[in-house]
């Protein structure tokens, strides 16, 4: 019974497997599920993933520890919910941030850049999903890749006119170009105008032609498309 956990049994949670969460059935459950992630999100733009206790979470949002635990059996868990919580609003950000650019390849640069400030805004969102990259149980990857595909479709919405079957290749392309500049940028390696400036390059490569070793604009053979 869960009213009748000892502090000792709370803190001895902290190291429990994972179990099956608890089902958010009627307004209050919904309302406290909803106070657990406001929380944690809180708690993630104060500071780093690793520097987060559960407990520091169920102290935030007004629950005991072993509630928290009803509804997220593990931190990963937990910590996937306020990254796909926080998409949300992200994702309705970069789509305003886009514009009404004439061509796809003005929206998709405005989209990337819109996404990389959002994550040097909040640097400690984009290191979270560096560590939620390594999970293995539905209950973590569920929601992480129901955030990466709401991602997916942002980029796919600004390339409107492309082949859908080119617009989804050039979609994930750009989603991992922007992991893996981020990345650099998180690490100290690259400044984020460096990221930028990738980002838009990449563009240019994508709807135009690469240049050749001298300088020169062309296509892949060689040859300038036509």
């Amino acid at each position: 019974h869960m009213a009748g956990r000892t502090a000792a049994a709370d803190a001895a949670s902290e190291d429990e497997p994972a179990r099956v969460p608890a089902v958010a059935g009627s307004a209050g459950q919904r309302a406290r599920r909803r106070r657990i992630v406001v929380a944690a999100q809180e708690l993630l733009e104060e500071r780093e993933y690793d520097r987060i206790q559960m407990r520091d979470v169920a102290d935030r949002a007004g629950v005991a520890l072993g509630t928290l635990y009803r509804y997220f059996p593990s931190k990963e868990q937990l910590f996937a919910n306020v990254l796909l919580e926080w998409s949300t609003s992200f994702q309705q950000s970069v789509r305003r941030r886009r514009g009404s650019a004439a061509t796809p390849a003005a929206r998709l640069v405005a989209v990337l850049r819109s996404a990389a400030r959002a994550f040097e805004r909040h640097p400690n969102f984009f290191r979270l999903i560096v560590v939620l990259e390594g999970a293995a149980v539905p209950e973590v990857t569920d929601p992480f890749q129901a955030y990466a595909a709401g991602f997916q479709r942002v980029l796919a919405e600004a390339l409107d006119g492309v082949d859908a079957g080119d617009a989804a290749v050039i979609a994930t392309m750009s989603a991992a170009l922007l992991s893996a500049e981020l990345r650099k940028w998180s690490h100290g390696t690259a400044s984020m105008r460096a990221v930028y400036e990738q980002l838009e390059r990449s563009v240019e490569l994508v709807f135009g032609s690469p240049r050749d070793a001298g300088g020169a604009p062309g296509g892949v053979s060689g040859r300038p498309r036509s």
